[in-house]
């Protein structure tokens, strides 16, 4: 493996470890417990994210990409809305608080403001094929979506972890129910 391979398969594992470690124990858990769970000594870690802002950042910007990917191997990108719709909310609420911490500070508000035009740059496109299909209501629009997973992410944040999945749940249905056609819901 060489030394750039190496690196990037830390970075990766570090945001894994990261995405891990949030979820289970909040945004405000010693670094160090990702650099453990990851296997990764500090150093390491803070080559790559020299602080929570930039590791946090780094993830969201990877499930940006993640979403990019999803819709580019879609055979049919319109159909492909709902499930991105539904993978979202649950990446979303998997660590709440993580958009309202970065948009606490400066820098993180500008990162934020660019991930969310390009996020809506992607969905577009797909949004407007899935509302001309009848697959989405006549007046959902992009914002609809963007608010919903607002929503989602916002009201996680008073509900206890253990509860989170099946609030989640109940959550996506409602929200499901206001976006979507019925006859045309594949869930």
């Amino acid at each position: 493996m060489t030394q750039r391979q190496d690196a990037q398969r830390n970075r990766e594992l570090l945001l894994a470890a990261g995405e891990q470690v949030f979820r289970e124990h909040g945004l405000h858990v010693p670094l160090q417990l990702i650099a453990e769970r990851a296997g990764v000594g500090r150093g390491t870690l803070y080559r790559h994210f020299p602080d929570r802002d930039h590791l946090a950042l780094a993830m969201i910007e990877r499930r940006v990409d993640l979403i990019e990917q999803r819709l580019a191997a879609a055979p049919d990108p319109a159909r492909s809305v709902e499930e991105i719709f539904f993978w979202i909310a649950d990446t979303l609420s998997a660590i709440p608080g993580l958009h309202p911490y970065l948009a606490s500070t400066e820098a993180g508000r500008t990162a934020l403001e660019r991930l969310n035009q390009q996020l809506r740059d992607l969905l577009s496109g797909p949004v407007e094929a899935a509302r001309a299909r009848g697959l989405l209501r006549p007046e959902v629009t992009l914002d609809d979506f963007v608010c919903s997973w607002a929503m989602i992410e916002g009201g996680m944040l008073a509900i206890p972890p253990q509860d989170r999945s099946r609030m989640v749940a109940r959550a996506k249905v409602l929200l499901g129910a206001a976006l979507f056609v019925p006859s045309a819901r594949s869930r």
